[in-house]
């Protein structure tokens, strides 16, 4: 059945709401939500994230094509309205679902190369290199896993409560 407005907005909402989840458990913060939509002031999808003091913005993404570039710009853009320095994408990677944090973890998250090599450097601790996939029409954006942001973002400690205690 191909998509229509009211499915996709379906499918966008589920989406955000798994990201939501998953990065609550991932970092142990429950003040992690889902932003409400601000017009053209839009802040990013999930709110309340931040790295070293400076906020996160992340633009969620579930669309069938990838199209790194204008779902990049989109972040950025709203990481200007929020004053972040760090503009996330995480988009659904095709054929993998969000019925567990293992799969939700699998999900795609992107950025430029500079954002992301500045995170990587200031996490002292961090010190995993992951695979990344250079994607983009110039293969100008790093592509990792939503899992291993969600590990530079805690600064490469063990995600989840128990990694907390």
């Amino acid at each position: 059945m191909p998509r229509n407005r009211q499915s996709a907005k379906k499918a966008g909402t589920a989406m955000e709401t798994a990201v939501e989840h998953y990065l609550q458990w991932a970092l142990n913060d429950q003040r992690i939500i889902r932003r409400r939509l601000h017009g053209s002031n839009d802040l990013g999808d999930i709110a309340n994230i931040f790295f070293h003091g400076q906020p996160v913005c992340v633009e969620v993404k579930n669309t069938k094509r990838l199209d790194a570039t204008k779902h990049y710009n989109e972040a950025a853009e709203e990481a200007g309205n929020l004053d972040s320095p760090y503009p996330w994408v995480v988009q659904k990677k095709p054929r993998v679902g969000l019925s567990t944090l293992e799969r939700i973890g699998q999900q795609l998250a992107y950025t430029d190369s500079e954002t992301y090599h500045t995170m990587c450097a200031l996490s002292g601790r961090f010190t995993e290199k992951f695979d990344i996939d250079l994607i983009g029409r110039s293969r100008q954006y790093v592509c990792i896993t939503l899992e291993n942001l969600a590990l530079i973002l805690n600064d490469g400690l063990p995600l989840g409560p128990e990694g907390q205690s």
